[in-house]
């Protein structure tokens, strides 16, 4: 398992503009274990994409990605690339990562779990 720690910029469509605070903290907490958030750092307010006219909010958050491996001894800078395909695929409802910077990537033992 691949462990990433990363701050991530991403678009999120939301059911409405009604407590869109609550909504989004909920959400983005329910993603483990694939994804644990650690702190949301910005919420901005919801606003409609003129393209689709879904509600949206853009947030910041420190993530803490488990990307499982694809090849057992690969080296982890090989797994950059699965980063930003990684979130979409697992955070529900995001439209678009923005930017990530990672801060951490290591291998994680299956022991310290």
């Amino acid at each position: 398992m691949i462990e990433v720690i990363t701050f991530a910029d991403i678009i999120l469509r939301l059911p409405s503009e009604d407590n869109y605070k609550d909504y989004i903290t909920n959400h983005l907490q329910s993603l483990k274990p694939k994804i644990r958030t650690e702190e949301i750092l910005s919420i901005s307010k919801p606003h409609k994409n003129e393209e689709n006219w879904a509600i949206e909010s853009n947030i910041l958050a420190q993530f803490i990605l488990n990307i499982p491996e694809r090849e057992p001894g690969l080296r982890v800078q090989a797994y950059v690339d699965d980063i930003i395909p990684f979130l979409k695929r697992h955070i529900p409802k995001c439209n678009e990562v923005l930017s990530t910077k990672v801060v951490q990537l290591k291998r994680s033992l299956e022991d310290e779990r």
